[in-house]
């Protein structure tokens, strides 16, 4: 990998000003790396800017903003009507844990920019986005903190304990808490982090959720069922969800005996169907989501699917399995 970091150094040093973003609805692994590429950046004597949405549905991403500002931690946070005054042809855009199109913010972005680059972790799609100064996807990653915490040890340079915090909170969600996509390197970038102030009480603040919450999902769990010998089904009704509502939902369902896959069906917005598959790693859930027009890792993997019902994907999922 020393070699990706010495390209990376490379290109960002042709740059006098650099623009981070990651995915729409910003979870802690996409924020989490771009603010250990700011730092980055920062260090190099860059002018640095991080992309977010103008609103921030995810709680734990609205917590980590918070946190920022309540340790005292400067960050120049953009948005959408701020990024046309950065000069398309002297900025680098830096695209950081997706290369699908539809999952960007502002799609336009990636094209206004004239020199882009695309970092990701998870499985390339046929159609991903490639960028023009360099493009590096590396699915054995557990996810986009630990590619970035290795680079800040490459060029041996250290965040503040809050960003350290969200950091490691960002690859816990990633993984499941340590339960896939999960490798040694992973473990000693928790504790890399953790050497650089991560504190847990943070992080478990970042990471908790309001009882109702909590119940809520529970309700839909208890109406889950198998589909096969191994896998188990949850669909929700007809409210718009969070996909990260149906991510911990076929999540949490891996916790039940033999169960190897998991899926969690639901609206998420008026007339797009989200699904989330994870698996334990004995069955590739991702190549089932590719077939839904998705993608992902092959213990966790999405789709969305537009102007669908959730019947119609239930449908299409169980002639996929079968």
């Amino acid at each position: 990998m020393k070699k990706t970091f010495e390209r990376l150094t490379q290109i960002m040093e042709q740059y006098d000003e650099i623009l981070l973003s990651g995915h729409k609805n910003i979870d802690l692994d996409a924020l989490g790396a771009c603010l250990g590429m700011y730092h980055i950046v920062q260090t190099k004597g860059k002018k640095v800017s991080i992309y977010l949405e103008d609103i921030i549905t995810n709680t734990s991403v609205v917590k980590a903003l918070e946190k920022l500002k309540l340790y005292h931690v400067q960050v120049s946070f953009i948005h959408q009507d701020e990024v046309k005054e950065k000069d398309p042809e002297k900025t680098l855009y830096i695209l950081i844990d997706t290369h699908n199109a539809k999952l960007l913010d502002q799609p336009w972005m990636f094209t206004y920019f004239k020199h882009q680059m695309v970092l990701d972790h998870h499985i390339k799609m046929v159609d991903a986005l490639i960028g023009s100064e360099y493009t590096y996807i590396n699915s054995r990653l557990s996810s986009m903190v630990e590619f970035v915490s290795l680079y800040l040890q490459y060029v041996d340079a250290k965040v503040a304990p809050i960003v350290g915090t969200i950091m490691l909170a960002g690859m816990e969600i990633d993984t499941n808490s340590y339960n896939i996509k999960t490798t040694a390197q992973t473990y000693e970038v928790a504790a890399y982090l953790m050497r650089m102030g991560a504190n847990n009480i943070d992080k478990q603040n970042l990471l908790q959720e309001s009882m109702e919450v909590y119940k809520r999902r529970q309700d839909f769990i208890k109406t889950s069922y198998m589909i096969n010998e191994n896998m188990a089904l949850c669909t929700l009704n007809d409210e718009i969800f969070e996909k990260g509502d149906l991510a911990q939902i076929a999540e949490e369902l891996l916790q039940f005996d033999h169960v190897e896959a998991a899926f969690a069906v639901g609206k998420i917005g008026p007339t797009e169907i989200g699904i989330s598959a994870r698996s334990v790693g004995t069955i590739n859930v991702q190549k089932m989501m590719v077939q839904l027009g998705g993608g992902g890792h092959k213990s966790d993997a999405a789709a969305q699917i537009p102007h669908a019902t959730i019947n119609q994907i239930k449908e299409k999922l169980l002639e996929i399995v079968n």
